[in-house]
């Protein structure tokens, strides 16, 4: 008995031991576990750590290669003197640098091919000839206008020199050889009309001459006197095909709705006014005789008279629409009782007309026969009555019966006085509504072609430069319910 007792107590503290000793062996694997999730969580988040660098990077890396990729198409399209539409459509269409340069050259040559258009030459970089042309060009316009355009102290190399003297610097940096060349060889030389193994010369002239034609001729463009410009509207067609402009009319009434009631369906009216682009243009050409006679006029003076031309000739069109009194889409004519804006008996400039033109504006409804309220905000005259016109808008002068001290109309009203209406009726007199608030006359142009656009080449009908002023242009009436008339007395 007693050897039992013994051999039982030895195997209870072996079982003792070994459950001790599996507790410690199993907390060590536990603990290895552990290490070995700690370690795996480590490395997990290093990896993502790596990986979030590395699209950061990659991220950096593409806007910054997108950003050069944006910078290099508009640069090499300006360069090439394309429009800006073109650089806009291969950014959007994501097209890549490389096939862009090609695309672009690809267009030159095609441009090059079908008309001989002169276009300088796609560099990236600015070379010795460019910045030569580039003063040539100041050292020109300074002749041109001195007070426009400051003389360069890059140029003043150049200034005095007659355009022979310039002409046969700029081939001598060409590498052309011009002694014993007589002045109609030369004149020859300078234009590229010279036949040099079967092909033409190489010369930077023309491209001199026709930059410096093109500043002229947008400067007169750009200064001419337009008084439309305030109480229309400007926009620009892709082509030539008759636009539609829709006139949309008044948001249908909301109804109230009851509890569980159905939302009922409403709809707009409208009505349509349709024009498309007219293209206007003329042709001159300096020969070879101006560039001998140094007649700088001839390449300054003659595109400066096309640029007033191309403006004037786009106010005629917008003060003929008022002039003319065209029927509107619905067969009514701009002016006339049917659009109430037209009053039945003329008279002159008063507070009192004043005040029946502005109710009438107020009061214009539109297609669904709500208050559309149009608030005049132009005072349109011919030249003959402009400082009557003046004396309504200004707080010092207005008679008032009620009160002589009070001018409803002072400060509310901007007065345009346009010489073209004294051609039709020096009485009659208009109010319009801010452009803003509601379309009257809409005036487009050719997109990318915004106002009169130069072209030249090396001419064929005659041994000189041939420069083509062209203007896409074309405006219309979109809306009766901006402008009212009054025929005067």
């Amino acid at each position: 008995m007693p050897n039992t007792t013994t051999k039982e107590k030895t195997s209870s503290a072996d079982a003792v031991t070994n459950v001790a000793e599996n507790s410690t062996a199993n907390r060590a694997v536990e603990q290895k576990s552990a290490d070995a999730s700690a370690n795996t969580e480590q490395k997990i988040d290093s990896v993502i750590e790596a990986q979030e660098r590395n699209t950061e990077t990659a991220h950096a890396d593409g806007v910054r290669a997108e950003r050069t990729r944006m910078l290099e198409i508009q640069k090499i399209v300006k360069a090439a003197k394309l429009p800006e539409a073109t650089a806009i459509r291969m950014i959007n269409d994501g097209t890549p640098l490389k096939k862009a340069r090609k695309d672009v050259l690809d267009e030159l040559a095609r441009e090059n091919s079908e008309g001989g258009e002169i276009r300088t030459q796609v560099s990236i970089t600015r070379d010795e000839m460019d910045s030569c042309r580039a003063v040539v060009e100041n050292a020109l316009l300074n002749r041109f206008n001195p007070d426009k355009y400051k003389l360069e102290s890059s140029s003043r190399e150049f200034r005095g020199m007659s355009l022979m003297e310039i002409g046969r610097d700029m081939l001598e940096r060409r590498g052309v050889k011009t002694r014993g060349l007589s002045r109609v060889q030369l004149a020859g030389e300078m234009l590229g009309l010279e036949q040099r193994g079967g092909m033409m010369g190489t010369t930077d002239f023309p491209y001199i001459l026709a930059n410096v034609a093109n500043k002229t001729l947008r400067d007169a463009y750009d200064t001419a006197p337009q008084t439309f410009k305030p109480f229309t509207r400007q926009t620009i067609a892709p082509d030539f095909k008759m636009m539609a402009r829709v006139q949309l009319g008044d948001a249908p009434s909301l109804d109230k709705i009851n509890e569980s009631g159905e939302f009922k369906r409403g709809s707009v009216s409208d009505a349509r006014e349709q024009y498309a682009l007219a293209t206007y243009g003329k042709v001159v050409a300096i020969s070879r005789q101006v560039i001998i006679n140094d007649d700088l006029d001839a390449f300054t003076r003659l595109p400066s008279m096309f640029g007033r031309a191309a403006a004037d000739l786009e106010s005629d069109t917008v003060w003929g629409i008022i002039t003319a009194n065209a029927a509107m889409g619905d067969g009514t004519p701009l002016f006339h009782a049917n659009h109430a804006n037209l009053t039945g008996t003329g008279t002159v400039i008063s507070v009192a007309s004043l005040g029946v033109g502005r109710a009438a504006l107020r009061q214009q409804k539109g297609l669904n026969g709500r208050f559309i309220n149009v608030m005049p905000k132009f005072l349109i005259v011919p030249s003959a009555q402009e400082t009557t016109a003046q004396q309504f808008v200004t707080v010092s002068n207005v008679v008032y019966t009620k009160n002589p001290d009070v001018n409803p109309f002072a400060g509310t009203l901007q007065v345009i006085a346009e010489p073209r209406l004294d051609a039709a009726s020096a009485q009659s007199w208009y109010l319009a509504g801010d452009p803003g608030q509601i379309d009257t006359i809409e005036y487009a142009y050719l997109e990318g072609n915004e106002g009169v656009y130069l072209e030249s080449r090396v001419g064929f009908d005659v041994d000189g430069l041939e420069l083509k002023a062209r203007l896409d242009f074309a405006a219309k009436a979109i809306d009766w319910r901006g402008i009212y008339k009054n025929a005067g007395a």
